[in-house]
């Protein structure tokens, strides 16, 4: 009796995994994932951000101004980044 509770859960896995079997050998959902993530990525100009010097404190970033002769800007946020309330 107890084993007949866990048999509609082994025919829906076993056809979950059959499906999925046929359905991921198509090429065409891997390119089409492919394409779409390579839409998404950041151009070359929207990755000047990373082009920055950051440094992880104001001491280094201090001594590196000085070094380099060339203002420090300060940068700071309370909040959270990435949804632009900085």
């Amino acid at each position: 009796m107890r084993s007949l509770r866990f048999l509609p859960a082994c025919l829906v896995l076993a056809a979950g995994a059959i499906a999925a079997e046929n359905w991921l050998k198509d090429d065409r959902l891997v390119e089409a994932i492919q394409k779409k993530v390579r839409e998404i990525q950041p151009t070359r100009e929207e990755k000047r951000f990373d082009e920055i010097g950051w440094a992880s404190s104001i001491v280094e970033a201090r001594a590196i101004s000085q070094k380099t002769n060339r203002p420090l800007f300060l940068f700071t946020y309370n909040g959270n980044i990435d949804t632009g309330r900085c």
